[in-house]
């Protein structure tokens, strides 16, 4: 799978929260390509205290199905100490999840599982 144009988000800090590893390592490989800072977290929770220590985060791709705490959650609780930081939801069609509090989290943008690759670099460079 080959991205359409280059992109170079050398100053950009991206935090990925994903539980499933193979998941992270497809969106690591693509987003490394285009230069950019990675921060990880494997659940919601971690996710929030890596907001909470202060790091300089430009933008988050969060899953919506992770352990301890769901993105839904922690998205809204990052919300709340960095309004400005843009949230890029990943998520497959789930029949559980509440679609009004996927609304009520007010993400910038979304993409679907499988990812398609280019949809979600556009998505990331349009909000960084």
């Amino acid at each position: 799978m080959l991205i359409d144009k280059e992109y170079n988000w050398q100053n950009k800090v991206i935090m990925i929260a994903e539980d499933e590893e193979t998941n992270y390592l497809l969106v690591e490989k693509f987003l490394k390509s285009a230069h950019a800072t990675l921060l990880r977290a494997k659940n919601g929770k971690e996710a929030v205290d890596i907001v909470k220590s202060g790091q300089n985060i430009d933008l988050v791709l969060m899953d919506m199905k992770m352990p301890e705490m769901d993105g839904i959650e922690a998205s809204k609780i990052i919300r709340m100490l960095n309004p400005k930081l843009p949230i890029i939801a990943q998520t497959c069609y789930e029949p559980d999840i509440d679609q009004s509090r996927l609304l009520s989290a007010h993400f910038e943008g979304f993409i679907s599982k499988p990812i398609n690759i280019n949809k979600l670099i556009e998505i990331i460079d349009k909000n960084l």
